[in-house]
Order: C-alpha cells, then structure tokens, then sequence
C-alpha cells in the first residue's frame, strides 16, 4: 500500500486497514500515526530517519 492511498483515507478507512495489518490500539492513535503503524508492518525492515 502506497502512502498517499493511506493519506487519502478517512479514518475510519484507516481503521478498518489498520486491523487488516494487526496494528494494535488503532483507534487510540491519530492519523498519521496509524499509517504510519501500517507501513510499519508492511514493511518490518525498512529503516525510517528519524
């Protein structure tokens, strides 16, 4: 899944894949929180800058 197809989403578009990756707590995080969540599971090795 593409960034901006995650940005794009409203949050509870985000939600529902959000629970699809496993990311626990989603509904407590915001926005950009979640897809960041996503991206993380869908990608486990990728270092990100910080």
């Amino acid at each position: 899944m593409r960034l901006q197809e995650l940005k794009r989403k409203s949050p509870d578009e985000l939600l529902t894949v959000a629970e699809e990756h496993g990311v626990e707590n989603a509904g407590s995080m915001l926005k950009q929180d979640i897809i960041f969540a996503i991206l993380k599971k869908n990608f486990p090795n990728v270092k990100l800058p910080l």
